[in-house]
């Protein structure tokens, strides 16, 4: 008799919760119109889709005009980064990150300072957990735009002090992108984010 083989890999992605499995399917089945558009399969389309933003903003804590879907996680980490600094332009050209955060983030980092920005790595502790002192002290420069934290490490779990790290920010003037993939749906919702992202595949949605 075979032994049932056991997953550890659950940081990366999720087996597909049965619930998820019913939603996905009744999307596939009655959710594949435009929901753009106003005849009865678009509407019923549009009502899987308000519904589903519906059910994510609640569990977020957000109003669903706040949230949006995009086509992964790392395309979200971009958005949110980019994005971010784009629109923050006008106060400064500077990037604060922890050093361990998740190879999106730190690629967006990339391409920022490619473009002229510059972005600045706060270290961490020999448990992969943030230099609280460091990153207060370096969210406070001049010409700080954004700052980005991941909520636990992808790759030893550290769970990160998101808390004190917004406090910081906030008494900073500066926002705070959390990148939140390994904590949504596991652990409660960080608080003092400006802006988050998550992946449903990693508690169970679909990829």
């Amino acid at each position: 008799m075979s032994a049932s083989p056991v997953y550890l890999d659950a940081a990366t992605a999720a087996p597909l919760h049965p619930v998820a499995r019913q939603a996905l399917l009744a999307a596939l089945d009655d959710g594949w119109a435009d929901p753009g558009k106003l005849y009865t399969q678009a509407r019923r389309a549009r009502q899987l889709l308000d519904a589903a933003r519906a059910a994510t903003a609640e569990t977020l804590g957000v109003r669903p005009d706040e949230l949006s879907f995009t086509s992964s996680g790392t395309t979200a980490a971009h958005g949110a980064v980019l994005g971010g600094l784009a629109g923050r332009r006008r106060i400064g050209p500077i990037l604060v990150h922890s050093e361990i955060e998740h190879s999106a983030v730190l690629h967006a980092a990339e391409r920022h300072t490619a473009a002229g920005g510059t972005a600045l790595g706060v270290p961490v502790d020999r448990l992969g957990r943030l230099d609280v002192a460091a990153w207060d002290t370096a969210v406070r420069a001049p010409g700080v735009a954004l700052a980005a934290l991941i909520a636990a490490s992808h790759e030893v779990g550290t769970r990160q002090p998101v808390a004190e790290a917004a406090a910081a920010c906030a008494d900073a003037g500066v926002p705070l992108y959390v990148d939140a993939a390994q904590a949504v749906g596991r652990v409660p919702v960080p608080a003092g984010w400006s802006l988050l992202t998550a992946s449903a595949h990693k508690w169970g949605g679909p990829a």
